[in-house]
């Protein structure tokens, strides 16, 4: 009988790597414990604080922001319904992030940057 080892990610962390552990492609295989997390410590998420509050929506441009999770472009199509019903002064702009839920789309953050007000991204559900 022969010894395999397989590479198990890691079910509860989250493969951006904020929480759990990062797979380390260079050892194809490591074998990867879901437990104990996150394994990070609050200080460490000072640089991923939320923005500060607007103090209104009024005139703004608001991107709404769907991650390719399943319903996220349906809710956030019922989102913009809602602003366009209730607070037809916003400007919103509906887009789709680049790759997946779990990955960053530079592009589309700089555009948001540059031209938005304020985002909202969802994961649906």
């Amino acid at each position: 009988m022969s010894k395999r080892l397989l590479t198990v990610l890691d079910p509860k962390g989250q493969p951006s790597g904020v929480f759990g552990r990062v797979l380390d492609l260079s050892n194809p295989h490591a074998i990867l414990d879901p437990e104990g997390q996150p394994t990070t410590n609050l200080e460490s998420f000072e640089q991923y604080k939320m923005a500060d509050r607007l103090d209104t929506l009024e005139g703004k441009t608001v991107y709404l922001v769907e991650t390719g999770f399943a319903g996220a472009a349906d809710f956030m199509k019922e989102v913009q319904g809602w602003f366009e019903r209730e607070m037809p002064s916003v400007k919103t702009v509906l887009r789709s992030k680049a790759g997946n839920m779990f990955t960053d789309d530079p592009e589309l953050l700089r555009e948001i940057a540059e031209h938005g007000d304020a985002a909202i991204i969802g994961v649906g559900g």
